[in-house]
């Protein structure tokens, strides 16, 4: 059954691009960087190839970071609370056809968390170096310019 909603997931995702192709939308979501001992966790969805952070798209009224505490829970099973989340950068950046407009969130981690993934949406996660996820070749422009604002280099380019 949960190959079933991969590929669902897959095809929509594709169908979803098309259609920001076509009307170039405005999105207003999330992401959330959540951090341990130095490292960040990455996700891997169904129907990306390259890592990301959880996150997502704002319900109509929702608060960003009630957002970020629904995308964590819905992604990774990690329930926590608004207090818990630090405010980190609001981005305005055009990637995937469409204009994004994101709230980043920080979440800092004394101890490894039990991630529950649903094997449907988000089918991998673990925690990396924050450089790692600089030499995926399609990470989202947001959270490389967060990191590199943090100072993590970008790996040099060979040519």
């Amino acid at each position: 059954m949960d190959g079933c909603w991969r590929a669902v997931y897959r095809i929509g995702f594709r169908l979803a691009r098309l259609w920001w192709w076509l009307l170039n939308p405005d999105h207003h979501g999330v992401l959330i960087a959540i951090w341990l001992d130095g490292r960040i966790l990455a996700i891997r969805q169904s129907y990306r190839s390259d890592p990301t952070w959880p996150g997502g798209g704002l319900h109509r009224g929702e608060d960003p970071r009630e957002a970020a505490c629904r995308e964590l829970a819905e992604e990774v099973g990690l329930v926590v609370g608004p207090d818990e989340l630090i405010p980190a950068r609001r981005m305005i950046i055009d990637w995937d056809f469409r204009r994004d407009h994101v709230s980043v969130f920080e979440l800092h981690l004394k101890a490894p968390p039990l991630l529950m993934l649903d094997n449907r949406e988000v089918v991998g996660a673990q925690f990396v170096e924050p450089r790692a996820l600089l030499t995926a070749s399609r990470v989202s422009p947001i959270i490389r310019a967060h990191l590199e604002a943090l100072g993590y280099a970008s790996p040099p380019t060979t040519v």
